[in-house]
């Protein structure tokens, strides 16, 4: 969200609560009690989506980060692994098998 429309869903926000608090003379000229508070309810809402996705795309990228460094301690087999449960913990790709190897080389 820009700085601008961050200041704008701030500004109608304060308005609804300073209409919820009683101070019905801090109303801009013309703008009634319902449009107040229906435009300060959506701009709430606004900033706390705006909030809630920065808090859950900071918890992603964090638990991205310790899932790789788990990862990063794996040992590194040294001997061929199949396709099987092994295979999910193994940090390279495991070795092809069934149909892959009856294609081309060039063919994958």
């Amino acid at each position: 969200m820009d700085q601008r429309t961050r200041k704008k869903y701030l500004q109608a926000a304060r308005v609804m609560l300073h209409m919820l608090e009683g101070h019905h003379s801090r109303l801009p000229k013309g703008k009634t009690l319902q449009a107040a508070l229906a435009e300060g309810i959506a701009a709430a809402q606004a900033l706390g989506f705006d909030a809630v996705g920065k808090e859950e795309r900071a918890k992603g990228a964090a638990e991205a980060a310790a899932r790789f460094e788990v990862l990063k301690a794996l040992p590194v087999p040294t001997h061929p692994v199949g396709r099987g449960i092994e295979a999910l913990y193994v940090p390279f790709p495991a070795p092809s098998c069934g149909i892959e190897r009856s294609l081309p080389r060039g063919d994958m």
